[in-house]
């Protein structure tokens, strides 16, 4: 036999009793006992092993990648922009059209969310909100911009959590990208469907 391998299922036998050991915890916290636990392992808990099944492949089907920003909610939406020195930023990206709803500072997490395909913008919000994140408003978005310029240089990324609505009625969002001239803080319509690979700024809620 494969010593390695032997190994490696091992390890693998042993990470899979933390994990169950670590839901059923959770589970006795929320008021069961170990029997009504154990039903799910009968046939009348097959839908319940299901459910947990799917919830456990979509967490794998997105890649996130983390980052831990300090926002500063007290910053005006110009002075955030100077943080981050880009090359070229879209006029309307302003106090007026973007006005913030807290104060204060924070720590927090960006998380970019990337999906294996063309997504709306509502169904995003929906997939985020499954996983119990919310997108990334935009002082956040503009913190996380300042902090890791180089990120938005590897793939385009989406703030849905703020949204100005032109003249025309059209939606628009901040979007970070990279052009020939440098870094860009830009707009992008809302309804507009998103290639796989953009990543979407969420925070958890």
């Amino acid at each position: 036999m494969n010593d390695g391998l032997g190994e490696r299922t091992t390890e693998m036998a042993n990470d899979l009793y933390l994990v169950l050991q670590s839901l059923f915890e959770r589970v006795k916290k929320r008021g069961y006992s170990d029997d009504e636990i154990l039903r799910v392992a009968t046939a009348q808990g097959d839908s319940l092993l299901d459910k947990f099944a799917d919830v456990m492949a979509a967490a794998a089907r997105k890649p996130h990648d983390a980052f831990p920003v300090t926002v500063n909610y007290d910053l005006s939406v110009q002075e955030a922009i100077e943080a981050g020195k880009y090359q070229a930023v879209h006029a309307d990206i302003n106090a007026k059209n973007f006005p913030s709803t807290r104060s204060g500072q924070a720590a927090l997490e960006i998380v970019l969310v990337r999906f294996e395909q063309r997504m709306k913008s509502e169904e995003v919000l929906q997939e985020l909100d499954k996983e119990g994140l919310r997108a990334a408003e935009l002082p956040e978005f503009l913190a996380f911009g300042a902090k890791y310029p180089d990120v938005q240089r590897k793939f385009s990324i989406a703030g849905l959590g703020s949204v100005w609505r032109d003249r025309k009625g059209y939606r628009n969002v901040p979007c970070l990208y990279e052009a020939s001239e440098g870094r860009y803080l830009d707009l992008h319509w809302w309804d507009d469907a998103w290639y796989s690979y953009s990543r979407f700024a969420a925070t958890r809620k």
